[in-house]
């Protein structure tokens, strides 16, 4: 960089690169006092962001100690470079507009906001229904070889941890539950609590939990990488649809995967806790077995599956509809794949909740 009074000359490639030795250049300079600072770029040979970030900071620098900065010769490629400096600070920048909010106002934008982000939700959910119906009327269109993938990914890979946690889960139950039952020698009753707790529970809603947190996530996660190297972008240009290539397959397999793996949930919870009613009760795997045909009826199992395609389908909808939601950059994805987290943990909770209402309403 060259110097003529206030005016300095950018030449060659301001490029990450070259980064070190501009900082250098750039600490070198002290305009004159008092008169306007020019910086004119007529004789740059290539500007990346790095550059146009060094130079922005510069200029902002002699401005607030008072300098007047003019910008002349840049190139309208160049001078795009800079605007993209400019709105990325824009973004980023929190507004101090927001400080002066009393607490009434901040809650009236966020509940703003959150109508925003349901009505968005439910339009997604919209276009799942719409391209669900174009696979019922052409069902060639099935992926049957991405379903089958994300099957093997949601469901197969994820048997270890559901069957140790369900397992473990069941252990705690009858040993918290088994203490108080010995006291009035009630020990058989430890049947009925676990069959009914978790074949109609724990059984469904850990898993989906797990699930959310481990499936979810990876939805959010995959969707929105795609989105920032510009795959999804890909998908639309060639003319099909990311909801009916990246979402109908995720959805369809969870809602295969999620059932096996709440039976078998439900299966090594009852072996965990059948062992430790052995162990800690001294109840046989027999006695076990024979007051569990008859305390725990068929009814009590269904109840408990029934919920759970809800669960599926709102841990792949929000997974998914938080990884179409990934903006311009890595921190955007994982904000999304906590919120994604974050949400379908609390939806699954809330929606259990809404089940026991509505069976306790039907006398089930």
């Amino acid at each position: 960089m060259g110097s003529s009074n206030t005016v300095f000359y950018c030449q060659g490639s301001w490029t990450q690169l070259e980064n070190t030795r501009l900082q250098q250049t750039l600490a070198s300079i002290k305009p004159q006092s008092s008169q306007p600072l020019i910086i004119d770029g007529s004789q740059l040979k290539a500007l990346d962001s790095a550059g146009a970030l060094l130079l922005s900071n510069f200029a902002k620098h002699w401005e607030s100690r008072g300098y007047e900065v003019q910008w002349s010769g840049f190139s309208e490629t160049h001078q795009d470079v800079f605007s993209l400096i400019k709105q990325y600070r824009a973004e980023s920048l929190p507004s101090s507009s927001s400080q002066s909010l009393n607490t009434l106002q901040l809650l009236g934008m966020r509940s703003v906001r959150l109508a925003a982000q349901l009505l968005a939700y439910l339009s997604f959910v919209g276009i799942i229904c719409y391209e669900f119906l174009g696979w019922c009327k052409a069902p060639l269109k099935i992926r049957f070889r991405s379903i089958s993938h994300n099957i093997q990914t949601t469901g197969t890979n994820a048997i270890f941890i559901v069957a140790l946690l369900s397992f473990l889960i069941g252990v705690v139950l009858a040993y918290q539950v088994g203490v108080q039952l010995r006291n009035y020698g009630a020990n058989i009753f430890v049947v009925d609590f676990l069959g009914i707790a978790i074949l109609r529970e724990f059984g469904p809603m850990i898993t989906a939990i797990i699930i959310a947190g481990r499936t979810g996530s990876s939805y959010a996660a995959q969707i929105g990488t795609m989105k920032l190297t510009e795959e999804v972008a890909a998908i639309q240009t060639m003319g099909l649809s990311p909801v009916e290539v990246l979402v109908l397959p995720r959805i369809t397999a969870l809602l295969i995967a999620l059932p096996l793996l709440v039976i078998l949930s439900e299966v090594l919870g009852l072996i965990g806790g059948m062992m430790m009613a052995k162990a800690m009760l001294s109840l046989s795997f027999n006695d076990f077995m024979h007051r569990f045909r008859y305390a725990i009826d068929l009814k009590t199992f269904l109840i408990g599956l029934v919920k759970v395609p809800v669960f599926a389908l709102l841990i792949a909808s929000i997974g998914t509809f938080q990884g179409f939601q990934v903006r311009d950059s890595a921190a955007s994805v994982g904000e999304h794949t906590t919120i994604s987290v974050v949400q379908g943990i609390f939806m699954i909770i809330v929606t259990d909740a809404a089940f026991s209402i509505l069976f306790s309403k039907l006398g089930l």
